[in-house]
């Protein structure tokens, strides 16, 4: 089969969970020219997603690519180029025109620009775009709404995370309302664990060791596994439900690579911050990292980057009013 030009394309990170799947799909209502292109590994419950509807999706593999006629690279869910896989040259050439879309709070990466970049506060990625379809008018199949509502659940917890928004809510409904399929939503944000994730998930519990930071416990798992598991971050949750820890890091080693998920349900701690340490970001809720290196190493970095995930709370003088107002012990406070 020969490999497929196309000027604009459409990418994101490997890894790929659903808000950065959804946001792709979102993305090309924006830029109906474009191809939606995937480098790297799919999630596995976004993996199976893709596999039942891929006729439907019209997703292309990077591999596929001429990646020497990409004119304009539009990229979601990350502002590094180094978490674009076969991509990351592309993003890089200043001949192509780079636009990005994030919610993580990082800064226009310099390979875009500020004025090529769209930065958002929203708890998924999926609703911005969402909210430009909607306001555009732009329609969608039923099958794109059910996977936006996917992104925007799997990114929020279904919109119990912190960081969750009126406008993730609305996002929701306007999905409904597009004909988003209830029962896809709770087939694919519950997937059982096979035989092989319920093993190393084993491990991993019997691996925890708390750390204490900033006040705050966090339980790091770090075990080598002799074969490739997919999953880790579905175990992730797992692990939190089992034990309700407040904070977690597990990373494992397989294929060469250590995968490291970090987990945060406290302010004190950024999980993003936990992740960069290995080279990987996400949101102070929740992050991941590929580490290209052993164990060892990689559970010392995340141990060495403890201090710098602490987040400063603000301080009563940072949000009392000044001067403060005041009363006397004998005010009333009957009217």
């Amino acid at each position: 089969m020969g490999r497929m030009k196309a000027e604009t394309v459409i990418a994101t990170h490997g890894n790929t969970d659903f808000d950065a799947f959804a946001a792709m799909l979102a993305a090309r209502r924006l830029y109906p020219d474009a191809v939606v292109c995937l480098s790297g590994s799919l999630n596995r419950n976004v993996r199976e997603f893709y596999r039942l509807h891929a006729d439907e999706l019209g997703v292309v593999e990077a591999a596929r690519l001429e990646t020497d006629a990409i004119r304009r690279l539009i990229v979601v869910e990350t502002t590094h180029a180094s978490r674009l896989g076969e991509l990351e040259g592309v993003a890089l050439d200043p001949s192509v025109d780079a636009i990005v879309f994030d919610h993580h709070g990082d800064q226009a990466p310099e390979w875009a620009g500020e004025e090529h970049t769209i930065l958002s506060a929203d708890g998924a990625l999926t609703t911005t775009l969402v909210g430009v379809l909607a306001e555009r008018e732009i329609g969608v199949t039923p099958l794109e709404a059910t996977a936006f509502a996917l992104g925007i659940h799997e990114d929020t917890g279904s919109l119990t995370y912190p960081s969750a928004t009126q406008r993730d809510a609305e996002a929701l409904a306007w999905c409904l309302r597009h004909g988003a399929r209830q029962e896809l939503l709770a087939q694919f944000l519950h997937s059982p664990l096979n035989e092989d994730e319920r093993e190393l998930l084993g491990a991993l519990l019997d691996a925890l060791e708390p750390h204490e930071i900033a006040g705050v416990e966090l339980l790091v798992g770090a075990v080598r596994w002799p074969r490739y598991v997919d999953g880790v971050s579905n175990l992730a949750h797992k692990v939190v439900d089992l034990t309700d820890t407040k904070a977690l890091a597990l990373l494992v080693e397989m294929d060469e690579r250590v995968f490291c998920v970090t987990r945060s349900r406290t302010p004190e701690l950024d999980a993003s911050r936990l992740a960069a340490a290995l080279g990987g970001g996400g949101h102070p809720e929740a992050a991941s990292a590929i580490f290209r290196g052993r164990l060892d190493d990689a559970r010392e970095r995340l141990l060495a980057g403890l201090e710098d995930a602490v987040r400063e709370l603000p301080t009563a003088g940072q949000i009392m009013s000044s001067p403060p107002r005041t009363v006397s012990p004998e005010t009333s406070t009957s009217s």
